[in-house]
């Protein structure tokens, strides 16, 4: 969908310090460290959202959106309300949690857009995410071969007339064929599982099925891909080659390659591949992350175009077509 006045007016990050990735991770995805904190996810979001809201400036927020893909400390409980309480000095209109996985900050941001179309009576979405990935509850090393977890949260706010980036285009496609595998033939439990789990395991169980082969499950990822892309960037009116960053998730060196690289023809110096490569993958930060990055460091000039390329299992495949207004 195309958007005429949703602008992206504050951002904000905080990660955990950076660790080095054991060595055969290093040699395998090239991922050199991953951010590790000590704090809580929600705890996070709270540090970045800070950070978005002081750029944004005084001002009303209508709902409140907040992404996870990880445990966020507490079961039965509203991480959300937690994160508000901290953040706004006024109750906002809705705090609610929501998850797209791995895809969180694309797809958020696609529903922030979406809630300020459809509703005029609200003047501003705030988008907070964070995730932490304790030992105790997933190896964040044995996840994936092309995937290392780091802990971070990240931040927007969203609103109208004007900001740092407006909003062009933001499309979504979902291909629910391919969420066994992350669930394999594990059964459903009465309560979350007491040690870390495993989702290579999990994954090995999905192909030993025989109804999907790596390659098939390849083909549909890069499927999903280009869908997204191609119709965003022509919604938006402009092309990936013509984008100064396009930012895919932070994976490993052969999933970006073989994922995102060679599929939309990208110029790796315009990703930030580097970035995740010291960062790992923030479960549901990546993008919003990213986009901080960008902002606050100087890599990107008003009339830049910037594209969030989101993906997140299940599978989810969301694009975010940007341009930056300010310096």
């Amino acid at each position: 969908m195309k958007f005429d006045d949703v602008w992206i007016q504050g951002t904000g990050r905080y990660a955990g310090e950076p660790r080095p990735a054991p060595a055969h991770v290093t040699a395998h995805a090239g991922i050199r460290s991953v951010a590790w904190s000590g704090l809580s996810g929600p705890e996070l979001a709270v540090r970045a959202g800070q950070q978005a809201l002081a750029v944004a400036g005084p001002g009303a927020v209508g709902p409140h959106l907040h992404g996870a893909m990880a445990y966020p400390g507490l079961d039965i409980w509203s991480a959300s309300c937690w994160v508000a309480d901290r953040l706004l000095a006024e109750a906002p209109a809705m705090s609610m949690q929501f998850s797209a996985l791995c895809n969180t900050s694309a797809a958020g941001i696609e529903t922030a857009a979406s809630l300020l179309t459809g509703r005029p009576d609200f003047a501003r979405v705030l988008l907070t995410v964070g995730d932490r990935f304790p030992e105790s509850a997933v190896d964040r090393f044995e996840v994936d071969p092309e995937i290392a977890l780091g802990d971070a949260g990240a931040a927007a706010v969203l609103g109208r007339g004007g900001g740092q980036a407006r909003v062009l285009s933001c499309v979504s496609r979902t291909d629910p064929a391919l969420e066994g595998l992350q669930r394999g033939d594990e059964p459903f439990r009465d309560r979350p599982a007491e040690g870390p789990a495993v989702l290579r395991k999990r994954t090995r169980q999905f192909f030993a099925a025989g109804t999907r082969t790596p390659a098939s499950v390849v083909q549909a990822h890069v499927a999903g891909v280009r869908a997204v892309v191609e119709t965003a960037v022509a919604e938006a009116g402009t092309s990936v080659a013509e984008a100064r960053w396009v930012v895919p998730p932070f994976v490993g060196v052969n999933a970006f390659e073989h994922g995102y690289e060679r599929p939309l023809g990208l110029d790796r110096e315009r990703t930030l591949v580097e970035l995740g490569l010291r960062l790992g993958h923030l479960g549901g930060s990546d993008h919003l992350y990213a986009l901080d990055h960008l902002l606050r460091t100087g890599l990107v000039a008003p009339g830049d175009k910037v594209v969030l390329v989101g993906v997140g299992g299940g599978f989810t495949f969301t694009c975010v077509v940007l341009e930056i207004s300010v310096r």
